[in-house]
């Protein structure tokens, strides 16, 4: 720690790993990534290493400016690590524990390249991350005591700030450390690249259009002009699981962006302006013959649906949105889907209405249920409807014991509902997949 400093740099090395290993042993979260250090309350907040690298895979090296990866609120240090892996840039990280700064530079060492001679400038500095030039005046001072007389500036600033995990709605004043502070203090440290300053935000998934706007107005106040793409990221699980904003040379020439990732790579990503998806209701069911497709919700979570309709289906036929909000958005049509990896990488499931139930499978009934499918020569049949939960995985497993051998196609059972004057029920829509 520099003399009338608040702050302390932990560097990596060796003994920081043992010392890491002490206190929390090194474990792979998934078989085939690195193993890192971390407590259980970091692993759960840590944004998996498949993850980590395909967004670090987004950026052009080429679009940053000068300097070394920066993140005001590091934690497990996993996301700076990719950053850093695939920028080829020094890495800073600051953490204000000091338990988990030192088990964040042990992963920093361990994912490291022994023959990577700018590993030798990374550091985790202890302390406040809004206090830019306390962080930056303990690096530069770290940096000197080991030998090292340059006084790099940053390229790149990440933020993933800490906020409720209970909360159903989250507030932009709830992130720490807070995001109007943390910007201004770090303004004059930032090397603008190719269009401006490097800046990303990872916030909650939870937040809605007004703390967005609040967002950006926040940006705005420090960086006046800079230019912003909104992403919001799915990893197939039925929801939004990460939302963030790219500002200045991080950004591209689009408003907004989603992005649907597989296990270790993005499966698809469309860019283009927000619109406004509107449902219809119906008073009958879908007509046989029509084809229902769930799509991944960042789609109309971002306002892209229009972008991604236009890729599937173009000028081709009639369709209509049955549903735009929730897990499993619905859209109706009376063309097949067609198109490439970025198109059919939203699509949960597609298929022609070959059968109209008045109500879902019951315990009682599975070996009827099988029967009435296999007549519509269908073999397999996926639960793509609201259940109760605890019940929803005992029937999906019986049905597949009780068509394991029965020939056909494969299919889902969607919801719909279905309004009728001042009243309305659901009808369970049986899909045969192409």
């Amino acid at each position: 720690m520099s003399e009338g400093s608040d702050h302390a740099s932990v560097r990596p090395s060796p003994e920081v790993v043992k010392e890491g290993g002490r206190r929390a042993p090194a474990k792979s979260s998934r078989k085939g990534d690195p193993a890192f250090h971390f407590t259980d309350e970091m692993r759960r907040l840590s944004t998996p290493w498949g993850v980590a690298l395909a967004r670090a895979g987004q950026i052009d090296p080429k679009s940053l400016g000068p300097g070394v990866i920066a993140d005001g609120a590091v934690g497990s240090g996993i996301q700076l690590i990719a950053y850093s892996k695939v920028l080829k840039r020094p890495a800073l990280g600051v953490e204000i524990d000091g338990n988990i700064a030192v088990l964040c530079a042990a992963n920093m060492f361990v994912a490291a390249e022994s023959d990577d001679v700018q590993r030798s400038m990374d550091r985790v500095v202890i302390g406040d991350g809004s206090d830019a030039e306390g962080v930056m005046t303990e690096y530069w001072s770290s940096l000197r005591e080991a030998g090292t007389r340059a006084h790099p500036p940053v390229a790149m600033l990440h933020l993933d700030p800490a906020r409720p995990t209970d909360a159903q709605n989250h507030h932009i004043d709830e992130m720490d450390p807070p995001l109007g502070p943390l910007l201004a203090s770090w303004k004059n440290y930032l090397e603008p690249g190719t269009n401006g300053p490097s800046i990303l935000l990872d916030l909650s998934p939870r937040l809605d259009d007004d703390q967005r706007s609040m967002v950006d107005a926040t940006i705005e106040t420090s960086f006046p002009g800079i230019r912003r793409t909104w992403e919001w990221l799915s990893q197939g699980g039925g929801r939004v699981d990460r939302l963030s904003v790219w500002s200045g040379s991080l950004s591209s020439k689009s408003p907004r962006r989603c992005v649907r990732m597989g296990t270790k790579k993005i499966m698809a990503s469309i860019e283009g302006k927000p619109s406004i998806a509107v449902s219809s209701d119906l008073s009958e069911p879908p007509p046989f013959g029509s084809w229902m497709t769930i799509l991944d919700p960042v789609l109309l979570e971002s306002g892209l649906q229009d972008d991604w309709i236009e890729a599937a289906l173009g000028d081709r036929g009639g369709r209509t949105w049955l549903r735009t909000s929730g897990r499993r958005p619905i859209l109706i049509h009376t063309e097949p889907i067609q198109g490439d990896d970025e198109v059919m990488g939203f699509v949960v499931a597609t298929g022609q209405v070959v059968q109209h139930r008045l109500s879902p499978p019951e315990l009682h009934s599975i070996d009827l249920t099988a029967a009435a499918l296999a007549r519509n020569d269908i073999g397999s049949i996926t639960l793509r409807c609201s259940l109760d939960p605890e019940l929803h995985p005992t029937l999906q497993r019986r049905l597949h014991k009780a068509m394991r051998d029965i020939e056909g196609s494969r299919s889902f059972m969607a919801d719909v509902q279905l309004v009728r004057g001042d009243s309305g029920h659901t009808v369970y829509v049986i899909c045969k997949e192409p």
